[in-house]
């Protein structure tokens, strides 16, 4: 009992350390610029959760039985997104357009991937604002509740 005692003792506090460094990490989120010249810019960004599933059903019977793989992802769609930009005169243009991807596969169906796009729109910004012109998410500053989920 009192080497548990000094284990938990030892333990604790580089737990509760750790802990409380990763509950003040932000998730990553980044461009990958691709094209930067002559004020013109051309960058992608993405988010990607997928992973492979395995599972072999013995049930009472042979009606039932299975064993199969299969691709899932997150709760979350997965998306790739292309963004440019371009500084003209006094004003800069800008725009996106984002494809988000679901990979599930059923039992029956096989592979469905549904191809949605979320985000596709243009800018014009100058001193006196923005204006933007097409689809895009409005709710909760665009990706808060994106990152909420993503706990």
């Amino acid at each position: 009992m009192n080497k548990n005692n000094t284990a938990v003792r030892r333990i604790l506090p580089l737990t509760l350390a750790s802990l409380g460094a990763l509950g003040g990490l932000q998730p990553a989120a980044a461009d990958i610029l691709l094209y930067d010249k002559d004020e013109t810019t051309f960058s992608t960004d993405g988010y990607f959760n997928a992973f492979y599933v395995n599972s072999d059903v013995d049930r009472q019977g042979e009606t039932y039985d299975r064993r199969q793989s299969r691709v899932k992802m997150g709760f979350l769609p997965n998306y790739i997104g292309f963004n440019f930009g371009r500084k003209v005169d006094e004003l800069s243009l800008g725009g996106r357009a984002s494809f988000w991807v679901t990979i599930n596969d059923s039992e029956t169906d096989g592979t469905d991937t549904a191809i949605d796009v979320r985000q596709f729109y243009g800018t014009v910004a100058g001193d006196w604002g923005e204006v933007l012109i097409g689809k895009d998410f409005g709710l909760f500053s665009r990706s808060n509740i994106f990152l909420d989920e993503l706990l």
